[in-house]
């Protein structure tokens, strides 16, 4: 039976030119990564926003919100 360390040594012992490879080929054995829906990576820049925005998205916009 196969230990994890088992497979941490073989991981060690990769080329790093092997490495997309080998991930690719375990990455079908993980389960996914978060359950999180797959938003992209853009969703968050509104986090810190103020509590009006979308009350007031034109005058936020007019004053050059994001900059």
């Amino acid at each position: 039976m196969t230990t994890r360390d088992d497979l941490y040594r073989l991981v060690d012992q990769l080329r790093p030119e092997t490495l997309d490879e080998a991930a690719a080929a375990l990455r079908q054995y993980a389960p996914a990564a978060s359950g999180e829906p797959p938003y992209p990576a853009s969703i968050g820049v509104l986090i810190d926003a103020p509590a009006d925005l979308a009350t007031r998205v034109d005058d936020y916009l007019a004053e050059g919100f994001g900059r």
